[in-house]
């Protein structure tokens, strides 16, 4: 089990589209409420703290020379009011920027 906070989105797609959006030059608060406006759900993408269990990485890019990793995540918890709070188990694809640079 790990723990992090980060973007995570509902979608592999929308974390595809989170990290286009980046990579152009848009700031996170900005891609975030794009990629959840062109969805229709304002939850559809955001930053959240969670404990999950890592599943499959399933694409790997580059923002502004960094790597980014879109992962399919099983969140079990998250926190919230100073604590963490045990959640139904949901798949979410979050967004893991990697140790290594992009040449």
């Amino acid at each position: 089990m790990d723990s992090g906070v980060g973007i995570i989105c509902n979608t592999s797609e929308q974390a595809e589209a989170y990290i286009h959006m980046r990579a152009g030059g848009s700031e996170i608060k900005t891609a975030v409420l794009a990629v959840n406006e062109r969805a229709k759900d304002p939850k559809a993408c955001g930053l959240a703290a969670v404990a999950f269990i890592r599943g499959k990485t399933m694409k790997t890019e580059s923002v502004q020379g960094m790597l980014n990793s879109i992962v399919r995540i099983n969140v079990i918890a998250g926190y919230a009011g100073g604590h963490w709070a045990r959640v139904q188990a949901i798949v979410q694809y979050a967004v893991i920027e990697t140790k290594g640079w992009l040449i």
